[in-house]
């Protein structure tokens, strides 16, 4: 089940009609229709995270086809949870995140400080 079936789902079991949902989550109804019918792909972070709010599902049963597709449902996860939306197309972020868990703890202090430097947060 894609996350616009989940979505649709959950709103009808709520007994929302998709303005009242869009109305919660600060959208138009038709944002929620293209949500539900696949039309939107990427669906905004923070987006997410109202929907899963207003509708009282846990983000991971939003987002992940855990048992289908485990490692895509986890990337998806971290996303969410980091706050980012990397691009498919970042690859070379996520490997370097995938790398930087990798490391020990003291390298891994040794990373955040040299990026808090460059970033200008010393």
């Amino acid at each position: 089940m894609n996350i616009g079936e989940k979505i649709k789902m959950a709103r009808i079991a709520k007994g929302y009609t998709q303005e009242e949902l869009g109305n919660l989550i600060g959208v138009q109804k038709s944002a929620v229709a293209k949500y539900e019918n696949g039309r939107v792909v990427n669906i905004k972070r923070s987006v997410l995270a109202k929907i899963s709010k207003v509708l009282e599902i846990a983000p991971v049963e939003l987002v992940s086809d855990i048992e289908e597709r485990p490692v895509e449902a986890a990337n998806k996860l971290a996303d969410l949870f980091l706050g980012i939306e990397i691009k498919e197309t970042d690859a070379e972020v996520r490997a370097m995140l995938e790398e930087f868990y990798t490391l020990s703890d003291a390298k891994k202090e040794q990373v955040r400080e040299y990026v808090h430097f460059l970033a200008g947060r010393d």
